[in-house]
């Protein structure tokens, strides 16, 4: 009866979301179908080319650099001008990625990562603010989490087809298919079509209706005069960015591992991908519940510390069965924490600095991941597949410590604060 009467009211918190919540839900399933397809072929169809794991890991980093140097600027910007622009200015970001689908020139390669990286970090940013905009504390973790979920679902869709679509697309032009004499074309195409889904997302974009809202001052943003909370914005950013450092050596190279240590073929990829997605988004639509049990904090941490062993399973795992499992548990267990660890930074910072608050969230984890991706990717050019994931597990251990101890009593005087 307990679960059932749960599974009400969590359909009945969903129901009570806005339209303009809604909207955003719909591009999301857009975004997440496009990144789907993208984040399984890209880095394979970079090594289909000829390129090798340390310039794959440089494209990375070029994009990841950009986002850093570019992520306050953003949250200014989300600032004066509000999320629904913010959002819509990122879209361009789209048009530069099919320089990255069709030019193969390493120094064109790496411009369109950052300037990819640059423009698409305004629409990144906006996110959380938007969503705490168009929604109430009652459903506020529950928007969250489903925006979420939302976009893995729908990323499992986009993996699947990902896998799928470039020998489709070679077989049924004559050209020749497999993992090691495949044509690059139909990795090309299929990287188009995931820029044509990215694109579709301006459709519900355009039909938000924007609350009206005091914008801060130009001169007042520069200034940073909208921080009211420098220490609580600080405290997130130094986990934030220990976790930025230790999945930069893992995470954009998962794809690389699998291909290249464990032999797994791109539909392989594709299928470890849609099942980890699949894990991590039943995880994430259940975080509300955890949240409500737990606390936001001991969610977080809980999810955090349990992902731990997974991780170096999957680099001693003697075969792909047993490393995608690892894989599935460790993505599933750590990357539910987001959207609550998101809730909790957009509530305990004022409505005037959230976009702020959002940019240097997402510098702080982009700017260290950007330098460990292209240490990596050498060391991955060298068969060393160990030390990498040995130096996230380390930072992975520092931060949700760190994360525990700053925040454990945040939330209990947040609420004697709102009485």
């Amino acid at each position: 009866m307990g679960s059932l009467k749960g599974t009400r009211q969590y359909l009945q918190r969903v129901g009570m979301l806005s339209r303009n919540a809604r909207l955003y839900l719909l591009a999301t399933a857009f975004q997440g179908l496009s990144s789907g397809v993208w984040g399984v072929i890209f880095n394979i169809y970079l090594k289909r080319v000829g390129f090798l794991d340390n310039f794959i890991g440089n494209v990375f980093t070029a994009g990841a650099i950009a986002t850093g140097l570019v992520a306050l600027p953003a949250g200014l910007f989300c600032e004066r001008f509000g999320p629904k622009r913010a959002l819509l200015v990122s879209l361009t970001s789209n048009f530069v990625s099919l320089i990255l689908a069709t030019f193969l020139e390493p120094s064109a390669l790496l411009l369109a990562s950052f300037a990819s990286g640059l423009i698409g970090t305004i629409g990144w940013v906006a996110g959380a603010p938007f969503m705490m905009e168009n929604s109430e504390k009652e459903e506020r973790t529950h928007l969250f989490s489903l925006n979420w979920a939302l976009m893995i679902i729908m990323g499992v869709i986009g993996g699947f087809a990902g896998g799928i679509m470039p020998d489709f697309f070679n077989a049924h032009l004559g050209l020749p298919t497999g993992t090691e004499t495949g044509s690059p074309v139909g990795y090309r195409i299929t990287l188009i079509i995931s820029i044509i889904l990215a694109l579709s997302t301006v459709i519900p974009l355009f039909l938000i209706r924007e609350k009206k809202a005091e914008r801060q001052k130009v001169s007042t943003l520069f200034h940073l005069e909208n921080i009211k909370s420098p220490k609580v914005i600080i405290k997130f950013m130094i986990p934030t960015a220990l976790i930025g450092f230790g999945a930069g050596f893992i995470v954009p190279l998962f794809n690389i591992f699998f291909y290249d240590k464990l032999f797994a073929t791109p539909e392989q990829i594709g299928v470890i991908y849609a099942w980890g997605n699949i894990t991590l988004g039943l995880g994430t639509l259940t975080a509300p519940v955890l949240s409500n049990r737990l606390g936001k904090v001991r969610s977080v941490a809980f999810c955090e510390f349990l992902s731990l062993p997974f991780i170096m399973l999957i680099t001693i795992s003697p075969n792909l069965s047993i490393a995608a499992s690892a894989y599935i548990f460790r993505g599933a267990l750590m990357n539910m924490a987001g959207p609550i660890s998101t809730t909790l930074q957009m509530e305990l910072v004022s409505e005037t600095e959230r976009a702020t608050t959002s940019g240097l969230m997402v510098m702080a984890d982009n700017v260290p991941r950007a330098a460990t991706a292209s240490i990596s990717g050498e060391m991955m050019t060298k068969k060393d597949f160990f030390t990498p994931f040995l130096i996230t597990t380390i930072t992975y251990v520092i931060a949700s410590s760190l994360y525990f101890i700053f925040f454990r009593n945040a939330e209990k005087k947040k609420e004697r604060s709102t009485r």
